[in-house]
């Protein structure tokens, strides 16, 4: 019980470092991209949105397989 409890720990860790950089990636790519096509802040909000939802995907694969181990 103690290693799966650390396998979480260790699983909602990584999910939210995973989570700012995909947000921080999405809103800096998306700025440079806004700029260089004048979006006007279109293309950072999809990348943010598309970027954490690929970081939230993750995060429930990884609970999937947590979960088929046990």
């Amino acid at each position: 019980m103690r290693k799966s409890t650390l396998k979480l720990i260790a699983v909602a860790t990584n999910f939210i470092f995973e989570m700012l950089i995909a947000l921080l990636i999405g809103f800096f790519l998306g700025r440079y991209l806004d700029g260089l096509f004048n979006f006007e802040g279109l293309l950072a909000g999809v990348f943010m949105v598309l970027l954490g939802g690929g970081a939230i995907w993750q995060f429930i694969r990884r609970l999937i397989k947590i979960g088929n181990e046990s």
